[in-house]
């Protein structure tokens, strides 16, 4: 049988069912068809549980996905997370966060990330992304929050260059050396609080 070949310049839609695959969602997401260039991935796939991967080959500097949902500011995001333990906000600006109401909230961190930023929450793909590889990101280079609010959580992506924690102060550091790594990839919000700051 000839395999189908699609013409990918077009768009070609994808589908996911949230409810075929048992994943429970919020109201303002639906549980029957969404259309994506990625699928949701179950417990072991992801060391997170859940995780997003590529339902085709996807191409260096492709838009893979635009974060959707209100933005909040530093108090309320402060609130969500600390007293209802939100923690899928995406920082968009220095003082500025998105509640994400798409798949961006099931996105995992990676010390090895195939994904970056093209603008504020819009990531594209740093390199070729082979289909059923998992869509990841460094949270390193966007989640900077203020001097004052400071975080560190353990890394479990895995990778050979795994660096086992990961704070809202890894972009400053001159040894992880994130700024080179991550060029042309980095929201223009934190390259203006680099440039303020320095490298440390």
């Amino acid at each position: 049988m000839r395999k189908k070949v699609y013409n990918f310049n077009v768009g070609i839609p994808y589908t996911i069912n949230f409810q075929k695959l048992g994943i429970k969602v919020n109201k303002d997401v639906s549980k029957e068809q969404a259309l994506t260039l990625f699928e949701i991935q179950k417990a072991g796939y992801s060391s997170q549980g859940v995780g997003i991967s590529a339902a085709r080959n996807i191409y260096k500097d492709e838009e893979i996905i635009k974060t959707t949902g209100p933005i909040v500011g530093e108090s309320v995001s402060d609130t969500l997370y600390y007293t209802y333990g939100i923690d899928v906000l995406l920082q968009v600006g220095l003082k500025k966060w998105v509640l994400p109401n798409d798949a961006v909230r099931f996105l995992n961190h990676s010390c090895e990330p195939n994904m970056g930023f093209s603008g504020p929450g819009v990531f594209v793909a740093m390199r070729h992304i082979n289909e059923g590889e998992e869509l990841t990101f460094d949270y390193a280079i966007c989640e900077i929050n203020d001097t004052k609010y400071n975080w560190e959580i353990d890394c479990l992506c895995k990778t050979l260059s795994c660096r086992k924690k990961i704070s809202n102060q890894d972009i400053f550091s001159k040894k992880l050396k994130l700024i080179e790594k991550y060029k042309g990839y980095i929201p223009k919000f934190v390259l203006e609080e680099v440039e303020k700051r320095g490298l440390k």
